[in-house]
């Protein structure tokens, strides 16, 4: 097809689709005649992932294109679906003193000690996609003790793993329900996944939010607090 053709099937203006080019987001169309070149569906496939990586999540177009690298990783041979959710969440570098690089070094090991206990975990030899997170884990549990509790744990994370868990089956079964394989094309499972992290997760943490609300709407009106659900029933 021609760009006049892939902007119409993809609604991203020809301008965009240029600007794409040159910046290396999408490969360059193939030479037809001196002043045209064709494009094909994987033009329109990665068209698909780049608009809303941009429009939806707003990301950068130097996140947009490192999301684009793991992308373009076969299947198997690599996790593009964690590598490129791990740069979209990249932990920003702190300025830290020695005792506080001390500091988080050692509630690091904590955690990864932590995680590598966790049921779920992949076992030794495959790639450890949830170590891509320990950083923002480390780096979250050093601000709740900044700033809420000095005291939190981190085993408290122990009880978090396990409802994140089972939220993640809950996520998963919204978008692709075909588990890939090695040497699959990974564009469309890896576009469903990355964009139902970005755009599920700020509903399910409104979800959280209201229940925090409604909890001490309860306990400063004295109400009574409905009983914990058994998470195994």
């Amino acid at each position: 097809m021609r760009i006049s053709e892939l902007s119409r099937h993809s609604g991203v203006p020809t301008t965009t689709i240029k600007f794409y080019i040159r910046e290396g987001l999408l490969p360059a169309g193939t030479r037809s005649h001196r002043n045209q070149a064709t494009y094909d569906e994987d033009h329109l496939r990665r068209l698909d992932l780049i608009r809303p990586l941009r429009e939806v999540a707003g990301l950068s177009l130097a996140t947009v294109r490192n999301v684009l690298e793991q992308v373009g990783k076969p299947w198997g041979e690599a996790d593009p679906v964690g590598a490129a959710l791990a740069v979209i969440y990249r932990v920003p570098e702190r300025e830290r003193s020695s005792a506080e690089q001390a500091e988080y070094a050692r509630v690091r090991a904590e955690i990864e000690k932590l995680v590598e206990g966790l049921h779920w975990m992949v076992s030794e030899g495959i790639l450890f996609a949830t170590h891509r997170y320990i950083d923002n884990l480390t780096d979250s549990v050093l601000q709740l003790r900044k700033h809420v509790d000095p005291e939190f744990p981190t085993s408290a994370l122990a009880s978090f793993a396990e409802f994140a868990w089972d939220l993640s089956e809950q996520v998963y079964a919204v978008g692709e329900h075909r588990v890939p394989r090695p040497g699959d094309d990974i564009v469309d499972p890896t576009r469903s996944a990355i964009l139902g992290t970005l755009l599920l997760e700020p509903m399910l943490m409104a979800l959280v939010r209201s229940a925090l609300a409604a909890r001490s709407a309860r306990i400063s009106a004295g109400l009574p607090l409905p009983p914990a659900r058994d998470p195994s029933g």
